[in-house]
Formats: structure tokens, sequence, C-alpha cells
């Protein structure tokens, strides 16, 4: 009769575990649920591995993260033999000496450094793809405003500010949400909240942000963010070995929020580019500014996963100083008065 073993069971998914009975078929593992089902996992298909020679043993089923089991009870180890791998204490100090000398150095200059010259070949239709699954992820139940004078309006200003030899072709969809954001992806996909639109005080001040957010797709700066994730996520998969679960947790979420959150030398960069749009484009660069201080005035307002302009006191000063430099500029109307009031109610239904 095989033998029954309680074990815990993590699926690779959530950091907590569940309560399984395990018996051992010659090699091979069947895993018995709480609620009735069960599960075999043959002997060439998982890993066997114990750190630690009184800690638990522990089976690894598929990629990385892995599900896996522990089991506590040392007879259950009897029946694998030589299958167990483990690391000499040797080998553990060279790994922990070796974690503590070149992580940082990694996480801090290798990584991002490498990120942002690989993500200059990624192919615009990846990045499309890639954009475009973070909305569904992220927004999944938006309403997109599309009012029948709203929306050629809107069509005017993104024409405005696109750069003629632009490889992006710019989706720029209003949300119907007071939230006073607009957030971009990659592949040119730009969201814009109607909170934004009632707080602005005219389409120049709104081309500021508009064309901010342009200069993070056109300077790709979403998928660099994911490229330095995925880059992270690699060394920290390689290093906690011992301790799967818990880098799970941490990562958790982590590669599709990063897109949004970008580091101050991004957001500067953004800034002084979107200088250049508004130049290229005949917009009043000085309506950025008042524009830049709505987004602060509303910033508490907004949920941490769309605190995408963090730092604006900084930002608004280093913007001040760009913009005295280039004192002399051309500026024309971006729209007229009743486009931009269209534009404003794009969100409104006309009976």
């Amino acid at each position: 009769m095989p033998q029954v073993f309680k074990a815990r069971f993590f699926d690779g998914r959530t950091a907590t575990h569940q309560n399984v009975d395990v018996h051992l078929q010659r090699q091979d593992v069947k895993i018995e649920f709480e609620d009735g089902t069960s599960r075999i996992w043959e002997n060439e298909k998982f890993r066997v591995l114990q750190d630690r020679s009184q800690g638990p043993l522990r089976l690894e089923y598929g990629a990385f993260p892995p599900e896996i089991l522990e089991v506590e009870d040392p007879k259950f180890s009897e029946g694998f033999g030589n299958k167990i791998s483990g690391k000499s204490p040797l080998k553990l100090w060279g790994l922990a000496l070796l974690t503590v000398l070149l992580v940082p150095a990694t996480i801090y200059w290798a990584l991002p450094l490498a990120s942002g010259l690989v993500a200059k070949f990624v192919p615009v239709s990846i990045e499309k793809q890639l954009g475009q699954y973070v909305i569904n992820e992220l927004f999944a139940e938006r309403k997109i405003c599309e009012s029948t004078a709203g929306k050629p309006a809107l069509e005017k200003l993104v024409s405005r500010l696109t750069p003629a030899d632009s490889t992006y072709e710019f989706q720029v969809e209003v949300i119907d949400s007071t939230l006073v954001n607009a957030i971009a992806f990659p592949g040119g996909s730009i969201l814009i909240f109607r909170g934004l639109l009632e707080k602005s005080p005219s389409a120049e001040a709104l081309s500021g942000v508009l064309a901010h957010e342009m200069q993070h797709v056109l300077q790709r700066h979403g998928t660099e963010n994911l490229l330095n994730q995925a880059a992270l996520f690699g060394v920290f998969k390689l290093l906690t070995v011992e301790e799967n679960a818990i880098a799970e947790t941490l990562f958790a979420g982590v590669q599709v929020l990063s897109l949004l959150k970008y580091t101050r030398a991004l957001e500067l960069e953004a800034d002084s580019s979107a200088l250049q749009l508004l130049s290229q484009a005949e917009i009043n660069p000085e309506e950025m500014l008042t524009m830049f201080k709505v987004l602060q005035n509303n910033s508490s307002s907004l949920p941490d996963v769309l605190l995408s302009h963090p730092d604006m006191s900084f930002r608004l000063q280093k913007l001040k100083e760009l913009i005295e430099l280039e004192a002399d500029y051309e500026s024309k109307p971006v729209l007229s008065a009743k486009s931009w009031k269209d534009l404003q109610n794009i969100c409104q239904i006309v009976n």
C-alpha cells in the first residue's frame, strides 16, 4: 500500500499554501487536495531539492515560478535517492558573496542601461500588443467617450502634436472617469480621463500633458521599464531558489504596473522633450506649467496605481527653467473656442 505523507502545496501563483496528502507510487507522487481532487506528478517531470540537512524536502514542478510541494517527514526522502540535489555550505557562502557584490551593481547600473538600449530595438508591433494587454488588465471596464463633436476635436489636437516622421500612430481615448490624469502605454495608446479635461484651463494646457505622454511613447519609457523589470525578475529567479513563494509574492503584478511608474530621470526627459513637440506644433509652452500645477493639486485624489506623475514640485521648477531658456517662440491657437468646448464635453451624450 502506498505511503501517505502530509505536505504543503504552493500553486506557483500565490504565496498561500494548501494542506495536501501525498502518496508515493514507486517514484511518482499523487497529490490529494482537500476538495477531493487529485493530481499525479510523474517522476521525470519534477525536481527534488533539499538545501538544508534538517529542512523539508521540496518538490518543484513546472517553469518558474514552479508549483511546490514541501514535506517535513524525513521518511519521504527515502523514495528518491540520487534524485535529491542540494548545495554544499561552500557553494551557499559563494552565492551569498556573489549576491552582496553583484546584485546592487546589476540593479542600479547594468540592468537600466541594458534595458534602455534593448528597448530601442523592440518592434512597434510588439509594443502595441504589450500596451493593449496592460490597458485591458487595468481598465477592462473602461467607458470610452466619443461624442460626435468631441472626437474630431481630439483627433485634431493629436494630429497637431504628432511629429511628421513618427513611427507611432497615436490612439488617444477619453475615459469617463473623474480622475485627473493621463497615462501613456507602449505602442502609442494614451488614456485621458474626463477629470483632466474638466480641470484643463485651455486646449494648450491639455496639449502640454498630451505632449508629455507622447514622449513617454516615443522614448519607449514603458518598454524600457518592462525590460528592466523582466531582467530584474531573472536575477531574483536565480538567487531565490529557496524562497520561491516569497519571490513570487514580491513580483506578483509588478511587471504590469512597472510600465506606468517612471523614475525622475525619465519624467524629466519626457518633460523636456515635450517642449520640443510644443515648439514644433507652435503651442504656448507656458500653458504646460499651468496644467502641471493642476496635476499637482489633484495628485492626492489618485489611487497609487495611477499616480504616474510624482515629484511635481521639482519637475515644475525644472520645466520653468527650460521654458525661460527658450523665451522666443511662436504660438497659434490649437482649437477654436467651440472645438475646445466640444472636446471638454466629449463624455456628454447629446439627445
